[in-house]
């Protein structure tokens, strides 16, 4: 596997939702993906964390659980784009409003644009030059 591509992290609870998400951004450039559930997250230790170039998340609702999650994820200083289908989160979610809001399902351009954007710059190799 390459490690020197963007790793992005979906935190959705279901299943076909998220192969979907992963299956439109592999198909706008390269990258790594993981699939968890959102709670499983909660788990994640600082060096995995370090490791996401951006965590599409699911948002719910703005439920205690939900809010505090997504203020761990943002004090660890991982790049975030919220997702949602509901309409009431789609404006943003309170506390946390310059962090986007995709809605599902998920119009392709929309979501890979956005992608785009919150990706964390992954530092480039330095190029070698032959010295013969």
């Amino acid at each position: 596997m390459k490690t020197d591509l963007p790793h992005i992290l979906i935190a959705e609870p279901e299943f076909l939702i998220a192969l979907d998400a992963e299956y439109l951004i592999k198909a706008a450039f390269d990258c790594r993906v993981t699939l968890q559930r959102p709670e499983q997250v909660d788990h994640w230790d600082l060096a995995a964390l370090a490791d996401v170039d951006l965590c599409l998340l699911d948002v719910p609702g703005e439920t205690a659980e939900t809010l505090a999650r997504i203020r761990r994820l943002v004090d660890k200083g991982v790049p975030l784009l919220l997702t949602t289908i509901s309409e009431i989160q789609r404006g943003g979610v309170t506390g946390f409003e310059v962090v986007p809001v995709v809605t599902k399902p998920f119009e392709a351009e929309t979501l890979t644009a956005l992608v785009k954007a919150r990706l964390r710059p992954r530092p480039q190799p330095l190029e070698t030059t032959d010295q013969n």
